[in-house]
């Protein structure tokens, strides 16, 4: 099956409660030539939902990155609503911030694309990132038994399904951990695993997929057991950061370690996430035909990465995946999300920019074999859509294709789910 379908999303209106910026473009797939001139339409209205008469408009169109291609002031007295235009010369994304002076500021936002296709990742693809990788995998194998803990949790177990906590060994004396969740029966079931989107990572297992027939495996990024509700887990997460902050210098976990590879934060992660994914793989109630991975964000980010490491999977699906493009300032684009090299400390730049390349989402694409569908957000300040654009062109997969989620900021459109994971994924 051959599939490059590209699907639209249009960010649906909103009610005024108040003041607001509304911007479109003159095409409606927001999609464009390079060097073709796209025209902005911005209007402002006011409280009433009608067109303001006064005020200060300032209109901004850039790269989604340093580069300012346009920036025009208008006195709404003038005219309401008003038009700007403006191209790239190059493959990329045009991103127009609208942002008006009332009682306070209200902004405005919408972006278009320019010959997306053509868009590659900052960085070259290392010459021994399969090497670097495949040898990894090996080394833990041999060196770190998988030690597998499974612990049934009583009170989410019912007639339909069995939740456990899981955790599995991997490098420097650390443990991933996670919850399963499996239908009551003889199986085979299908299969789902989820990395979840950044932040605290999740308390409890997926019982509802699993009460709708679906292995279904959830696995943190973060090397500690996970607490027992939300607010536990926020407390071991910020102890985390602080700890990682003092040893690394380094605001986040994301961002910790980064001057070697093996100290990275997500080399142990990734790894140990990996040997997961292979010891469900082979359990005996597992249909193996239908074993599938669903991500969103730093979920989509594993999606690229474990779907290149991992043949055990079938399908997956990737929504605006951020570790994707991590040197992408080096194109003169704002780079995905963590924005690694912008955020390590000074003395580490050097170092991490030869570690980025060997964790980018765009790079491990490259290695995926099963069919993909994607999502990107065309106002998607956190995981730029070039960024998600370099790491969709570099599937060799014929079998892909990707959502333009047009006025889409740093979310999936329920269209998308309910296209991709409803009916695509989980599709009998």
């Amino acid at each position: 099956m051959k599939s490059i379908a590209l699907w639209l999303g249009m960010a649906l209106p909103l009610a005024v409660a108040a003041q607001s910026v509304e911007v479109t473009s003159d095409r409606t797939d927001a999609v464009y030539a390079c060097g073709a001139p796209a025209t902005f339409t911005v209007r402002v209205l006011d409280a009433d939902k009608q067109l303001a008469k006064a005020g200060r408009l300032s209109v901004t169109l850039s790269n989604f990155g340093p580069r300012v291609v346009t920036n025009a002031v208008f006195d709404l007295a003038a005219g309401n609503p008003v038009t700007v235009s403006g191209a790239l010369g190059e493959p990329g994304f045009l991103k127009c911030l609208a942002t008006a002076k009332l009682d306070k500021e209200y902004r405005g936002l919408y972006g278009v694309a320019v010959e997306p296709e053509k868009i590659r990742a900052g960085s070259e693809r290392p010459a021994d990132f399969d090497a670097f990788w495949d040898a990894a995998v090996k080394k833990l194998d041999a060196e770190v038994p998988l030690d597998p803990q499974v612990v049934r949790i009583e009170n989410r177990c019912n007639e339909k399904q069995d939740s456990f906590r899981v955790s599995f060994a991997t490098f420097d004396n650390l443990r991933v951990y996670g919850f399963l969740s499996v239908p009551k029966g003889r199986g085979p079931f299908p299969v789902e695993v989820n990395v979840p989107g950044a932040g605290p990572g999740v308390v409890g297992p997926n019982s509802g997929m699993a009460e709708r027939g679906f292995i279904y495996l959830v696995m943190n990024v973060h090397p500690f057991e996970p607490a027992a509700d939300a607010d536990g887990q926020k407390k071991l997460y910020a102890e985390q950061d602080q700890r990682l902050l003092a040893q690394y210098g380094a605001p986040r976990y994301c961002q910790a370690g980064a001057a070697r590879r093996e100290t990275y934060f997500y080399y142990r992660v990734i790894l140990g996430i990996n040997r997961a994914v292979n010891w469900l793989a082979a359990r005996p109630d597992v249909d193996k035909s239908r074993f599938t991975y669903g991500g969103t964000s730093q979920g989509g980010g594993f999606g690229f990465i474990l779907l290149g490491l991992n043949r055990n999977f079938t399908k997956g699906v990737i929504h605006v995946p951020a570790i994707t493009d991590l040197l992408g300032f080096q194109a003169g684009r704002d780079s995905g999300w963590p924005k690694l090299i912008e955020n390590v400390r000074p003395e580490d730049k050097e170092a991490a920019i030869k570690t980025a390349p060997y964790f980018d989402g765009a790079h491990f694409a490259a290695r995926i074999t099963c069919p993909v569908r994607v999502s990107v957000g065309f106002i998607d300040e956190t995981c730029p859509p070039a960024a998600v654009y370099a790491g969709y062109n570099a599937l060799k997969v014929k079998d892909k294709a990707i959502a333009h989620g047009l006025g889409m900021p740093h979310r999936v459109f329920p269209e998308f789910y309910e296209r991709f994971d409803q009916q695509w994924l989980r599709q009998q």
